[in-house]
């Protein structure tokens, strides 16, 4: 830590700069100067509508300012993103194609529950792999590759225990 050699509002506005203090102002800048423009032009008629569209533009503007970190998240969010999307497409064109139903409807509208909380798990898992974590200030998650093929493998044997149990239960 440097001594510092300064007085009073001196030493109180270098330790406010040091501690980020000129993004928190960008921040609250960006906020003033959107909530100020569209109250002047009386755009959305809500109030909150104005401040969520300021909240959005100064966390916009700050990310802008820490643009190393916040673009490779964003990179690596985004091309994870694409490939799982283009995995999931794949499978919903072989599901078409096979012309999978249940009681006449497709699978996806039976278990839309279900295919909805997959897609959120997903989103979450690309989240964290993109880096996700480090902007939240919680540190990363590690995980080899022998304890990944085990919990697959554990996943994968629990879902055919769980198949084979739920069809002995409907024999009986």
């Amino acid at each position: 830590m440097a001594v510092m050699t300064c007085k009073g509002i001196e030493c109180f506005i270098v330790a406010l700069r040091e501690a980020g203090f000129t993004l928190v102002l960008l921040w609250l800048l960006t906020l003033a100067i959107v909530y100020g423009m569209l109250s002047h032009a009386k755009m959305p008629k809500s109030d909150v509508a104005k401040g969520i569209i300021s909240l959005c533009a100064a966390f916009l503007v700050l990310l802008a300012a820490a643009a190393s970190p916040a673009v490779e998240f964003l990179q690596n969010l985004i091309v994870s993103s694409i490939l799982i999307a283009f995995g999931l497409m794949l499978a919903v064109i072989f599901l078409e194609i096979t012309n999978t139903k249940k009681e006449g409807k497709h699978l996806f509208e039976v278990h839309s529950k279900w295919f909805g909380v997959a897609i959120l798990g997903i989103f979450v898992l690309i989240f964290i792999g993109a880096g996700g974590l480090g902007i939240l200030n919680i540190p990363q998650i590690q995980i080899d590759e022998s304890f990944a093929a085990v919990a697959l493998f554990v996943g994968v044997m629990s879902v055919a225990v769980w198949v084979i149990v739920k069809e002995s239960a409907k024999k009986k």
